[in-house]
């Protein structure tokens, strides 16, 4: 495995006052990358991931609420972690849809 690849650890989250954070070892893709180029890097670094999206998160009240806010940042929001063992977050940003967190864990091979 090159450097390149280095298996990603997990990291203390430490959210900004939006609520927003990225593990250090996430590109800065920034707007507009391609789905294909961010999954190539997923499977470069041998991780499985969710995403979840705080409007599916959310119920139909606590979502309401986060709307009347300006619904634009993930402040407060604790995302639901995806069932199994060894998930930690790779990201919570904000995105054209609404803040999601990225959920990762090592590929689990059979």
């Amino acid at each position: 495995m090159s450097e390149e690849n280095v298996l990603i650890e997990p990291k203390e989250v430490v959210r900004n006052n939006c609520g927003n954070w990225t593990h250090p070892a996430v590109p800065d893709w920034g707007e507009g990358e391609s789905f294909e180029t961010i999954k190539a890097w997923f499977d470069a670094h041998q991780i499985e991931w969710r995403s979840v999206a705080l409007e599916d998160d959310l119920s139909a009240e606590e979502y309401d609420k986060w709307a009347a806010k300006g619904g634009y940042d993930a402040e407060g929001w604790e995302p639901t972690k995806p069932e199994g063992a060894g998930w930690f977050v790779l990201s919570i940003h904000d995105t054209d849809n609404g803040p999601v967190c990225w959920w990762a864990r090592r590929e689990v091979t059979p």
